[in-house]
């Protein structure tokens, strides 16, 4: 619970300002179908990789323990653990639709964390390997 309300902390201060964004370390994307946005952040908080998937997790996941806010649409990750099912109440960018596209076959890198868009869907791993696979269809950490 502590790392969600990290997370949700963050999102909350950073999503105040274009300003703040551009300038605190916090960067995203979304893929080419528009249905996943993510968004990275590596400033003086522990890093993180947040990506929220439109359609939601298939199949939906079981509420995590202590979340109160929604769930089953949003997969988050630190720098080392495991990826996580994001408990929020918020979008991971200020301005979504405007997030840069990560074109099939492309890879996106930012602090600890790599991201590979693909038509099958999009895998996104942190230093340590964990990480996980989020598509339309299904989802699985790895």
């Amino acid at each position: 619970m502590r790392y969600s309300l990290v997370v949700a902390v963050a999102l909350v201060v950073l999503a105040g300002s274009a300003s703040a964004s551009s300038s605190s370390g916090l960067k995203g994307f979304q893929t080419p179908s528009r249905n996943i946005v993510c968004g990275a952040y590596t400033g003086s908080q522990p890093a993180w990789l947040r990506c929220d998937i439109s359609s939601g997790l298939k199949p939906k996941p079981s509420r995590p323990n202590g979340c109160e806010f929604d769930f089953g649409g949003t997969l988050t990750l630190g720098a080392t653990g495991r990826a996580r099912i994001g408990c929020v109440s918020d979008v991971v960018l200020p301005n979504p639709n405007k997030a840069p596209l990560l074109a099939y076959g492309k890879t996106w890198s930012y602090g600890p964390f790599k991201c590979h868009s693909a038509r099958t869907g999009l895998t996104c791993r942190n230093l340590k390997g964990h990480g996980f696979f989020l598509s339309r269809g299904r989802w699985t950490r790895l």
